[in-house]
């Protein structure tokens, strides 16, 4: 065997062992769930809690800590943003106490974490925030036995899960209203963007619903989604064209305080906000 057929033997089994280990070490981090998505908190509760459970094969180090951000949109890009000026009024990362910080789990067992919320006095009334991360790391990160000459790989995956955290003064209140409805077409794709604004003093967190519909009133397209709104925001959808006969077609949708995984409890009520915008599609 030539020298450079033993190099490309080499590489190739280099490759195979780290998409391998990436598998192995995916699947041992996918078990690793929380409850619940988001906390509340308020004037009258002050205290929450979460579960975090490993559901795989390996032990798994817990660090969860607290961190100021929120969704925005820049450029027409979705991202996590953190703004230094509004967290001076906003945040909430430093006043929440989590117990314990750090811990051990072991497989198919859970933890169960408790915050306690310590907000200065004298609050203007609204919505305060921050965003708790969960980190996940292998105790015992797979390792390939290899013998001499023998090609082996090991990969540590470290995952990061984000949820928020809100909390509300007794006259906390949200809102929300749409700014923009707002269609582009390339090629057989069309591309419908809702611009939102929060109105109240405290985030708006529910659902968003988009539908398009053709001139007999029949849907050709709906989506339903999650929807938080902090400050402002752009959602984007994206619609396939292609089967879509030429003429007037009507994107209309609808904003609500509702949210499958979260209690009705615990969000604060909108009545809902609908929008309507007549394109036509040639």
């Amino acid at each position: 065997m030539t020298l450079l057929a033993s190099t490309d033997i080499k590489k190739a089994a280099i490759f195979f062992c780290l998409c391998f280990s990436f598998l192995l070490v995916s699947q041992s981090f996918a078990q690793v769930s929380i409850a619940p998505t988001s906390l509340f908190f308020d004037h009258q509760n002050r205290f929450g809690s979460l579960t975090i459970s490993n559901g795989g094969d390996q032990a798994q180090e817990i660090s969860i800590s607290t961190e100021f951000g929120y969704p925005t949109t820049r450029d027409g890009n979705l991202m996590i943003v953190n703004d230094s000026v509004l967290a001076e009024t906003k945040s909430i990362a430093d006043w929440v106490k989590i117990f314990p910080q750090n811990f051990t789990i072991q497989p198919n067992q859970r933890q169960t974490v408790r915050f306690v919320t310590r907000p200065p006095n004298n609050l203007d009334p609204g919505g305060y925030w921050s965003r708790v991360k969960i980190q996940s790391n292998p105790v015992s990160p797979p390792i390939e036995s290899v013998e001499e000459n023998q090609v082996g790989a090991q990969i540590n995956l470290v995952v990061n899960q984000v949820i928020a955290a809100h909390y509300r003064t007794q006259k906390a209140k949200t809102g929300v209203q749409v700014s923009s409805v707002d269609f582009t077409k390339a090629d057989n794709t069309g591309q419908i963007e809702v611009t939102m604004e929060q109105t109240g003093n405290a985030p708006f967190v529910g659902s968003l619903n988009v539908r398009v519909s053709n001139e007999n009133g029949d849907t050709v397209y709906e989506n339903t989604t999650t929807n938080s709104v902090y400050t402002s925001i752009t959602r984007n959808f994206s619609i396939d064209l292609s089967d879509l006969d030429p003429g007037q077609y009507t994107i209309s949708g609808e904003i609500t305080s509702q949210r499958r995984d979260i209690s009705q409890d615990d969000l604060l009520q909108i009545q809902p906000v609908s929008f309507e915008k007549q394109i036509t599609i040639e």
